[in-house]
């Protein structure tokens, strides 16, 4: 450590040596009635170096009147200053102090404050100087010690602050040590039910802010709720350690600089801090930290943090916080973090978050995350999340998530899942998932890889692998398994079942088996036909298969079916091909109400790759009284015949 106090002094000395000709430059200066900052500018120019000085000592707007020629620079600062004040060269700058004869004076006021009415001392009351930013506040018996400056003004006025006390001034004559004391009043009792106490002091109540701030920087913030004041800039330490000193709190400025961390009123500005930031007000533009930010007011610009950010109003630019954002009321611009993100009012703009964004209010635009997304308004724009997305009231746009999607009221839009998509009102755009879509009613399509769901009416398309549900069908079904409670468009699947719509059940002879058993169900636009047949005679064979079909109403009593069915034949080896293809028509009459009698011709395509008997007892020449023309390639077709009876 000796070493590199060395080092520095000989480098400082060094600079000295190599500028000690600057105060020796010659000069003139003319001036009447200037001010002495373009006096001072004016000497620089001439000598080509640079001033630098503490504007707190040295008033470079006073009007100097001067006139020499051809002086040394050190004469003529003598001359401006009256010899107040030392110079120091450093490189090519001249460094302005205050000499031995311009040394600040202080003097020491103190006292006791006490209650007016019961004559009691009080605790943690403010005493301040709002000029020179002093304060102090008084301990369990009520004394305080303020330290002042002696400056131009022959006195200094002092205030008496106190949550539920009445503001009290003091003027304390200045120049030496003194004794006062001072007897403060409660404030009316009517302003208990106006004044806010916490008005702007909500950031004390935070984590960050009991854990960083202590009781009497939390109790000073207290009293001064009403008193705050602008300065251009300020640094400190940690809050109270600083160029404002304990009033640092009840200080607005354009430029914060805080090493460790600062506790200030606002910032129109820039604000950097080392650990944190703590504003009680208001912030603009820029605010950064390597740890968190806490602002008690309206924030616009941007708010950087390395881990959490948070804004006790609105926002309108961007939070961008390494873990998380927190805003408690609207924003307007974007919320960024590597966690969490959270809005209280409404937001107009994204909410990007590594796993969870949360929405209180209405969504405008935006939420991105890695896992949740959650909006209790409406959203108007796009949810996208790598697991589960929430909207409790209407989405007007998107929710794409990786694994589960939920509207709780209606979507005009769409939803898309890894798994499952649920919407408790109407859709109207699409739902695909990989499993499930769930939803009351809407248009647009229903995608999913096993189930659709849809409680009321279907305008569009239900496609699944399994099943669709539907309790009315205005499109397209189709899956293994569709069911409506009523249908006025197209189910296509292996079963479908329309309870209020078509059913049949059909027991019929044809030229190739002597006993069949059908099964219709659907609409009057298309049915489907679930087929069972086999032959009664010595030599067995049997069939299986599935069929669509559309009547022509005739009458009342009569009607034209056309129908067209798969089947596959089982003539005593699983392991042989053997299928058709059939396309029927029938006339059907209806004797009585629930009983038809129908018949009609039929054209039918087999293939079988083995013509030859596999085994006795059954028989692969189908039909066995017909003279079937063959096509090549084991293909067979004949024209043939059915005939039976319909039921229900």
């Amino acid at each position: 450590m000796k070493q590199l106090f060395l080092i520095v002094a000989i480098l400082l000395g060094s600079y000295s040596s190599y500028a000690q000709s600057l105060l020796n430059k010659t000069v003139s200066v003319s001036a009447d009635r200037k001010p002495l900052a373009a006096v001072l500018d004016d000497i620089s120019m001439q000598g080509d170096f640079h001033f630098s000085y503490v504007k707190e000592f040295i008033h470079d707007d006073s009007l100097i009147t001067i006139n020499v020629s051809k002086r040394a620079v050190k004469q003529v600062l003598d001359i401006l200053f009256q010899g107040n004040f030392q110079f120091r060269e450093i490189g090519n700058q001249i460094i302005i102090q205050p000499g031995t004869s311009s040394k600040e004076k202080w003097y020491v006021v103190s006292g006791q404050i006490k209650d007016a009415t019961t004559g009691r001392p009080i605790a943690n009351a403010s005493v301040y100087e709002s000029v020179q930013l002093i304060s102090a506040l008084t301990n369990d018996q009520g004394y305080f010690r303020l330290r002042l400056r002696e400056k131009e003004r022959t006195a200094a006025l002092l205030t008496v602050s106190k949550e539920l006390y009445r503001d009290t001034m003091m003027l304390v004559p200045g120049g030496r040590d003194q004794e006062l004391n001072a007897d403060i009043k409660p404030a009316a009792p009517i302003q208990l039910s106006i004044v806010d106490v916490n008005q702007h002091t909500h950031v004390e109540q935070t984590f960050f802010g009991r854990f960083f701030l202590s009781s009497r920087q939390r109790m000073q913030s207290l009293n001064l709720s009403d008193f705050f004041t602008r300065q251009p800039y300020q640094y400190s330490l940690v809050p109270a350690l600083g160029t404002h000193g304990k009033l640092g709190s009840q200080v607005v400025n354009k430029f914060s600089l805080n090493l460790i961390g600062g506790y200030t009123a606002g910032l129109s500005g820039v604000e950097i801090a080392g650990v944190f930031n703590i504003d009680q007000k208001a912030v603009k533009w820029v605010q950064a930290a390597g740890v968190f930010n806490i602002v008690g007011g309206h924030f616009t610009g941007v708010q950087i943090a390395g881990i959490h950010n948070h804004i006790m109003d609105s926002l309108n630019g961007v939070q961008a916080g390494g873990v998380s954002n927190i805003l408690k009321y609207s924003f307007r611009g974007a919320q960024i973090s590597g966690i969490y993100n959270q809005a209280g009012g409404d937001g107009q703009g994204m909410q990007i978050g590594g796993i969870l964004n949360n929405a209180l209010a209405d969504i405008h635009g935006a939420q991105i995350s890695g896992a949740l997304n959650s909006a209790v308004g409406v959203v108007k724009g796009a949810q996208i999340a790598g697991a589960i997305n929430f909207g409790k009231d209407s989405i007007d746009g998107a929710q794409i998530g990786g694994a589960v999607n939920i509207g709780w009221l209606k979507i005009d839009g769409a939803q898309i899942a890894g798994a499952i998509n649920i919407s408790r009102k109407e859709v109207d755009g699409a739902q695909i998932a990989g499993a499930v879509n769930y939803r009351k009613g809407g248009g647009g399509a229903q995608i999913a890889g096993a189930v659709n769901v849809s409680l009321d009416t279907t305008n569009g398309a239900q496609i699944s692998g399994l099943a669709n549900y539907t309790k009315v069908l205005k499109g397209v079904q189709i899956g293994i398994l569709n069911y409506a409670d009523s249908s006025d468009g197209y189910s296509l699947g292996l079963i479908n079942i329309v309870r209020r719509g078509y059913h049949q059940i059909l027991i019929y002879n044809n030229e190739m088996l002597d006993l069949n058993i059908a099964y219709k169900s659907g609409n009057r636009k298309l049915y489907s036909l679930l087929l069972a047949g086999m032959k009664l005679g010595p030599k067995k064979a049997y069939s299986f298969g599935y069929g669509i079909g559309h009547p022509f109403p005739l009458s009342d009593r009569s009607e034209i079916s056309t129908e067209l069915t798969s089947q596959f034949l089982y003539v005593g080896n699983w392991n042989s091909s053997n299928s058709m293809v059939r396309l029927q028509t029938a006339w059907n009459y209806k004797l009585l109400k629930n009983v038809t009698l129908f018949a009609g011709p039929s054209f039918t395509i087999y293939y079988s790759d083995k013509l030859d008997v596999v085994d006795p007892k059954y028989d692969a020449r189908v039909p066995a009284h017909y003279s079937p023309f063959t096509l090549g390639g084991g293909v067979t077709a004949w024209f043939g015949w059915h005939i039976g009876i319909g039921f229900f």
